[in-house]
């Protein structure tokens, strides 16, 4: 049993109290209690070892069908030996108290380690993996824990986990008794544990499991946040698929085994570790791509014709002047200096000789002034000409040369030769699952009287005609293409009783077959899943990191993009294994369901 569903909690006594009851134990403090009992750390007197002493309350001494439960069950465990489960190295009773004696695990639960963070997906996989091997270790001596969180596992000091707190733990196959409380942790829990607690087998702890793997990749609960890892976390997508089957609410569609699943999950492991080295050895140690080296152009300072001597000089000489004044009354730099006026005339020279002006510097020739009288003409120092540079125009960015559009056609094709067993495997079952429906239909309708049979068999065949144009499949409700099958408010043949139960009966064969259609609709999206992540999205990513030149940026984010689309959306995967082109596959993906139309029909 939790510990948090205990009604009330556990007063523990003094560890120098229990002492006494434990004379070859150093019983040295308390470690923790809740409503299930208290657990003190002590130290085996004979062996020099660390050990945990769990006390359970008073009144479960008192129970003798618990006790006999509680014997038999330890020594099933005593049995268990297994790297990653807390061993029981002993139980009994002492003071009316029944007692359970365990390894002392030194380090923290894996609920106070990583509660609320996502962890490394590869050290996510370890933790589970150890987790489900150990699971198959008890489910194979006949064993189920039942109630698989983070606070039941255990983390050493090398970050093993351990799996502890065998409370709930009874053997397979137990039948629960009238009156018996149905035990467990919301959102851990499977969901048959509360629906039909009968027939909970080792793949309940399954989906337990699949439940802590999702809140180790996210930080959160599916119940909290149900997208897949990959799109929170932007872990490798073939999880999701490992994730969705280990959490199927149909126990049938889930792993066999907790061994089937810390298989799976070190095969993608090892691949995404591989991927990852790959990616890191193909990344430079900056961490991105290296940016083109980009050279800025150099100017050539030489004068543009042949000027005289004097006139060389006379710039000069005017330059250091201006640099001089410039020097001594400082002003801001003019916005667009090739076309900028000098704006300072030097002080006059002290000496008879009047000193080089700046107006040889090249200058834009003034605009000529009103004549009002004639005067001589001015000869204007030759001025030296300078040739603009040309503005050079920067080159267009490349192209692109990848084709994604073909590459993408190419990468539908090949999955699509994949997936075709597999959806035509489903349209036999589906077929085959209506086909049984119909018969049934038939036989109910053959068991009316006469007056209503005639009616109904019209009524029958038509709707049965529109089913079958719709897919073969058993549709949400029986009043569809043909009407509804009463009639009327009193329905066929009212005033007979041997018709009154016939809608009834119709009512429970729809729901049969109905119901078993899902199933096969449920294993549809688990093979399509599978697909999706090991073939299609896996070849993607291959062609991106394939893609190293940076012009291909714009082709890296089209099939960045297509992936994305895929992981949010298995209905637009299975559309585009169907042969549907992309864009209605898209369409199609986001539509609302019509009504009477199954959620799985379009994919």
């Amino acid at each position: 049993m939790s510990e948090s569903n205990h009604a009330t909690p556990f007063e523990a006594p003094d560890a120098a109290a229990l002492a006494p009851l434990f004379p070859g134990y150093l019983v040295e403090c308390l470690i923790a209690t809740g409503g299930m009992g208290a657990v003190f750390k002590a130290v085996q007197n004979s062996l020099d070892r660390p050990v945990a002493i769990k006390i359970l309350p008073r009144e479960f001494g008192q129970d003798q069908e618990y006790r006999t439960n509680f014997v038999t069950e330890a020594k099933t465990m005593a049995r268990l030996n297994h790297p990653n489960l807390v061993g029981v190295y002993d139980f009994g009773e002492a003071d009316g108290m029944l007692f359970i004696i365990m390894e002392f695990v030194p380090g923290k639960t894996l609920f106070h380690s990583a509660h609320g963070i996502a962890i490394a997906a590869d050290e996510a996989a370890r933790i589970v993996i150890g987790v489900c091997q150990a699971l198959a270790h008890a489910h194979e001596h006949g064993i189920l824990h039942r109630d698989i969180k983070p606070s039941n596992i255990l983390l050493d000091e090398q970050a093993r986990p351990k799996i502890g707190d065998f409370g709930l733990a009874r053997p397979v196959g137990t039948v629960l008794k009238d009156g018996e409380t149905i035990f467990g942790t919301p959102h851990y829990t499977a969901p048959e544990v509360l629906k039909y607690p009968d027939s909970v087998d080792a793949r309940a702890d399954i989906f337990s499991v699949g439940v802590v793997f999702h809140e180790l990749l996210t930080g959160r609960l599916p119940a909290a946040d149900p997208r897949p890892p990959s799109l929170i976390a932007g872990c490798d997508p073939r999880f999701d698929a490992i994730i969705r089957r280990a959490t199927h609410p149909s126990p049938e569609l889930r792993y066999s085994s907790a061994a089937d699943m810390a298989k799976e999950i070190g095969v993608v492991a090892a691949a995404a570790a591989t991927h990852a080295a790959r990616l890191r050895a193909a990344t430079p140690a900056t961490g991105g791509r290296p940016l083109p080296v980009r050279t800025m152009p150099v100017a050539s300072s030489g004068p543009g014709n042949a000027a005289g001597i004097l006139a060389f000089v006379a710039v000069a000489a005017a330059i250091v002047i201006a640099l001089l004044i410039v020097l001594r009354n400082p002003a801001p730099p003019p916005t667009d200096a090739a076309n900028a006026t000098p704006l300072v005339t030097p002080p006059p020279a002290p000496k008879p000789l009047p000193p080089p002006t700046i107006e040889s510097v090249q200058r834009p020739k003034p605009e000529p002034e009103p004549e009002v009288f004639k005067a001589k003409p001015v000869p204007e120092a030759e001025v030296v000409k300078v040739n603009p540079t040309p503005v050079v125009k920067p080159a267009p960015p490349p192209m692109p040369t990848f084709d994604v559009p073909g590459f993408l056609d190419k990468a539908r094709s090949i999955t699509r030769q994949r997936a075709a067993p597999i959806l035509a495997a489903h349209a036999k079952e589906i077929a085959k699952n209506f086909s049984a429906f119909e018969r049934r239909v038939k036989r109910e309708v053959r068991d009316l009287d006469k007056i209503t049979r005639g009616f109904v068999e019209t009524k029958t065949e038509d709707n049965l005609e529109g089913w079958r144009k719709d897919g073969n499949r058993v549709p949400k409700s029986m009043e569809l293409p043909g009407g509804d099958w009463r009639g009327g408010r009193g329905g066929f043949g009212w005033g007979k009783d041997r018709n009154n139960g016939f809608f009834d009966s119709l009512n429970t064969i729809h729901a049969e077959y109905l119901a078993k259609q899902q199933k096969i609709d449920d294993q549809l999206e688990v093979d399509m899943l599978e697909l999706s992540s090991s073939i299609y999205l896996l070849g993607l990513r291959k062609q991106i990191e394939r893609l190293t030149d940076p012009n291909e940026v714009p082709s890296v984010k089209q099939i960045q993009a297509e992936i994305e689309t895929v992981q949010a959306s298995l209905k637009y995967f299975i559309a585009l294994m169907r042969g549907t082109d992309a864009k209605a596959a898209r369409a199609a993906a986001v539509a609302p369901p019509g009504d009477g139309t199954d959620k799985n029909k379009d994919g």
